[in-house]
């Protein structure tokens, strides 16, 4: 039974929407709409039944009044003026009752026919908001004062006792059912209102879950200076590059090309894997920022503010590699093999920042620092043999009262004009 009524509301409710209507005004107008078509119903039914009792004038008020709504209800339907529609129906609902229990002669006399003028406040509450609500409330409190004060205004005719106790059943009963069916109207929107909500929040909940791991993947493949310039203001990331003072370590595998000839290429991995494990404690320990992997080579960016110290950590971080590559026996793993790593460190200023790439099918994101300096770190890394570490003249003024260096002398790298001054650290 319940679902051929709110079927029935329903479309009701859609003759006077607009296709801009949210969900909410569609229901508010539904609602509406359906009171309307009920009081025109019980407007007739309440007519025809004074008429019986020979009561000409009741029987006119509520008789007019469904002439009245169902005008404004045909009105609505053609023009869709909802707030036109939504006064007009109020107003009737709260006087026409009044004005029949007056005509009555009172509370006792109507069998307390005014009990249907609460339905105003009421509507107003649900489709025009508080501050109309209380309006409503207010003249519909008046009205009940003022027909207190006409009770016992003697009657237009007498009406038997039987047919005052079937109108105190049909009025209790007719505002009652109203409430009921609304209420349980409310009840369904809101029950599948939670329900949608509810599987949303399983679905984000999902997609959360989804997301963060995405997310701990890939911040595998993103370089610590950028995940921390994401997560200082993820909603404002500054994607500008700038100019910083930093010191750049490049490292490669010796004879590379002759291990992938001798060993099979899944061997060759898991050393890479567990070697570049090792470099990373140690990189981390220091300060650095492994920038960048390819193959058997390593990019780390040091961003310490005070000059001397960054280079200091690059430095110790490379004798620590070079140790711990020395120090591999075969017994801690059979498939590892001691290697010799070529170093080159070069500090100055970078021109640090994202790099877009920009493509077809979308734009690609690198973070690197760029500039001669990163250019001499690796001509340094590439000109090492035998597991040197190898800094230009820069580095080695800053930390040559702490580490031991030896002077190469100026060494001609590929694609610089002049000549540069090169150390190897001992």
């Amino acid at each position: 039974m319940k679902e051929p009524i709110l079927t029935w509301i329903e479309r009701l409710g859609s003759a006077g929407s607009l296709d801009v209507d949210t969900p909410d005004e569609r229901l508010r107008k539904a609602i509406l709409v359906f009171l309307a078509s009920i009081y025109c119903i019980a407007g007739i039914f309440w007519g025809i039944a004074y008429l019986s009792l020979d009561l000409i004038l009741p029987a006119m008020i509520p008789l007019c009044y469904s002439i009245v709504s169902g005008a404004s209800l045909f009105l609505f339907f053609r023009t869709k003026l909802f707030r036109f529609f939504r006064f007009v129906q109020l107003l009737l609902i709260l006087l026409l009752p009044f004005l029949l229990q007056v005509s009555l002669g009172g509370f006792e006399a109507s069998s307390t026919v005014m009990i249907w003028s609460i339905l105003a406040p009421v509507g107003a509450l649900m489709f025009a908001g508080t501050g109309h609500a209380l309006r409503w409330f207010i003249a519909y409190l008046a009205l009940m004062i003022v027909s207190g004060l006409l009770e016992g205004k003697p009657a237009v005719a007498p009406i038997p006792p039987w047919i005052k106790i079937l109108f105190f059943i049909m009025n209790i009963g007719g505002v009652s059912t109203i409430f009921y069916v609304l209420l349980q109207y409310f009840v369904r929107e809101g029950e599948q209102a939670m329900a949608a909500l509810d599987l949303e929040h399983h679905r984000v909940i999902r997609e959360k879950e989804r997301l963060d791991k995405i997310k701990k993947v890939m911040a595998n493949f993103v370089p610590e200076t950028m995940k921390s310039i994401i997560e200082k203001n993820p909603e404002e990331i500054h994607l500008d590059r700038y100019i910083q003072e930093a010191t750049v370590l490049f490292l490669d595998i010796e004879g590379f090309t002759t291990l992938l000839q001798t060993y099979s290429t899944e061997r060759i991995t898991r050393v890479i894997e567990t070697y570049f494990s090792m470099f990373y404690d140690i990189i981390q320990k220091y300060g650095g920022d492994i920038n960048e992997t390819a193959g058997d080579g390593m990019m780390v960016i040091f961003l310490e503010h005070d000059a001397a110290k960054r280079s200091q950590n690059a430095i110790r971080a490379a004798l620590e590699i070079r140790d711990c590559c020395s120090g591999i026996h075969r017994k801690e793993d059979p498939d590892l093999f001691p290697i010799q790593v070529n170093i080159g460190i070069c500090s100055g200023e970078v021109h640090i920042g994202p790099t877009k790439i920009r493509g077809a099918k979308g734009d690609r994101w690198t973070f690197t620092a760029s500039g001669s300096v990163t250019v001499m770190a690796s001509r340094l890394s590439d000109y090492a043999r035998g597991g040197q570490i190898l800094v230009g003249g820069g580095t080695a003024r800053r930390v040559e009262k702490i580490f031991a260096m030896k002077p190469l002398g100026k060494i001609e790298l590929k694609n610089f004009k002049h000549p540069v001054d090169v150390f190897q650290v001992k």
